[in-house]
């Protein structure tokens, strides 16, 4: 799975602030390249609703966020992770596993509760779609943001 952690300091706009993005992924048309910045997560696009709540930030603001300048990340990343597992709507908020698994428990197994089960499958897509719900629905439950990053990117360095 390509997917990149990050852990920033957001000082007085949210402290430490832990975030997952999708590597995009890329691929050839002939003579042209295609980068999608979904990566891993572009199943998502055939769960829209779901797709939604993933906010998509500027690539130089996620950019200046690497170098210390968090205020243009922090002003498009959205709400915090346990608030986005509140706007999660059926079915994707329900277990696909309920009916099947000996340790489903409706106290435990729901998005918004405390300590998300590892197991925990999301209802409302098959295969590598349900996979990507599961991963960003954990993540959110780890407390950690899952931003798209579209745009162009840049590093600071030093010529030599």
């Amino acid at each position: 799975m390509k997917l990149q952690r990050f852990n920033l300091d957001a000082g007085s706009l949210g402290g430490l602030i832990s975030i997952l993005r999708p590597v995009p992924s890329e691929w050839r048309d002939g003579d042209t390249l295609i980068v999608d910045p979904w990566g891993v997560l572009a199943p998502l696009r055939e769960a829209p609703d779901f797709a939604a709540l993933i906010p998509i930030v500027d690539g130089e603001a996620f950019s200046d966020a690497l170098h210390g300048r968090m205020r243009p990340l922090m002003d498009q990343i959205g709400p915090e992770p346990k608030n986005q597992l509140a706007r999660i709507r059926a079915p994707f908020n329900e277990c696909a596993r309920a009916t099947s698994c000996f340790m489903f428990d409706i106290r435990r197994c729901y998005p918004t509760r405390k300590k998300l089960p590892e197991c925990w499958s999301p209802k409302g897509g098959e295969g590598l779609v349900q996979r990507a719900l599961a991963i960003v629905t954990l993540t959110w439950a780890e407390g950690r943001y899952v931003v798209v990053v579209e745009g162009a990117e840049f590093v600071v360095g030093r010529v030599v």
